[in-house]
């Protein structure tokens, strides 16, 4: 019996750690003062003592939302870094504090709810931000209901599977997709991301890459579609690390990743191709068509 294959392309063994570790960096100072600031400020609008120091918060890249409610007798807060949830609880000698979680007799994570939805909108929105000052490839109509961005590889044969199935709704208005390309998969991947963004209208150029690796199923991906620039330019190369350090820091490791907002304003993320993702992104979209 033949294997299944999986629905998303993993690049932790590839190129990745590469491209993430040079452009951590620039993420990383890029979002330094807004860490100190919003911790300090959070840190400033709790009685005094309440949570470790604004410098401390500030050192850890913690960003801090508020209090949350908590089981189990202690005071706590919610708080996140790089896109990931974490609690801090404060002894009831009020010198001391945990970093944690909270667990009952089986185990459970008594508290993961309440932090979960303290911090989901914030996270969400800082994510947000990010996205859309990232360099990305519009695809469909910029009024369109629905806009999702799209971390893509040239060479991830799901990325093509999303742009292929996603045409009726492009080309209905419905949905917009921006393609935040990365270049990780196979030694051409960077060089095929280089040449889209370096061409004159990236829109088409990388139109015309899908279209032809959609055409030529089974041969070797890194001979099809667009040709990979063997000398790639600084600002392509500065765009790549970035976008590669966007997705390292929000806990990404495979593509393509869909990220767009509900009818509620709450950031989705859904990671490869799995059943029913287009009518998932279009959920209670203004101007959906209504089920035959």
């Amino acid at each position: 019996m033949p294997r299944p294959l999986p629905l998303s392309c993993p690049l932790s063994a590839l190129i990745f750690p590469v491209l993430a570790a040079t452009a951590v960096t620039v993420v990383a100072v890029a979002h330094a003062r807004d860490v100190i600031a919003a911790s300090k400020a959070a840190a400033s609008s709790v009685a005094a003592g309440d949570l470790p120091s604004a410098q401390f918060l500030a050192e850890q890249g913690l960003q801090i939302v508020g209090p949350m409610q908590s089981s189990g007798g202690l005071k706590a807060w919610a708080a996140y870094r790089d896109q990931q949830p974490i609690p801090i609880y404060r002894m009831p000698d009020g010198k001391h504090w945990v970093i944690g979680t909270v667990i009952d007799a089986l185990g459970k994570d008594v508290n993961a709810k309440a932090l979960h939805s303290a911090v989901q909108q914030p996270m969400g929105q800082e994510l947000w931000a990010d996205l859309e000052n990232t360099r990305w490839i519009a695809d469909g109509r910029p009024d369109a209901p629905r806009i999702a961005y799209v971390f893509t590889d040239p060479n991830c044969p799901y990325c093509n599977q999303l742009w292929r199935e996603a045409r009726p709704l492009v080309q209905a208005g419905q949905l917009q997709l921006r393609h935040i390309l990365v270049g990780m998969l196979r030694p051409s991947s960077e060089g095929k991301a280089a040449a889209i963004l370096g061409s004159r209208v990236p829109e088409q150029a990388l139109a015309s890459h899908a279209m032809a690796y959609a055409d030529a199923p089974g041969k070797n991906p890194d001979a099809l579609g667009i040709a990979p620039l063997q000398r790639i330019p600084v600002s392509a190369r500065d765009a790549l690390a970035n976008n590669a350090a966007l997705m390292s820091s929000a806990g990404l490791r495979a593509t393509p990743v869909t990220i767009w907002k509900n009818v509620q304003g709450l950031v989705q993320i859904r990671t490869g191709m799995p059943p029913g993702l287009l009518e998932e992104l279009l959920d209670n979209t203004p101007g959906k068509p209504s089920p035959q």
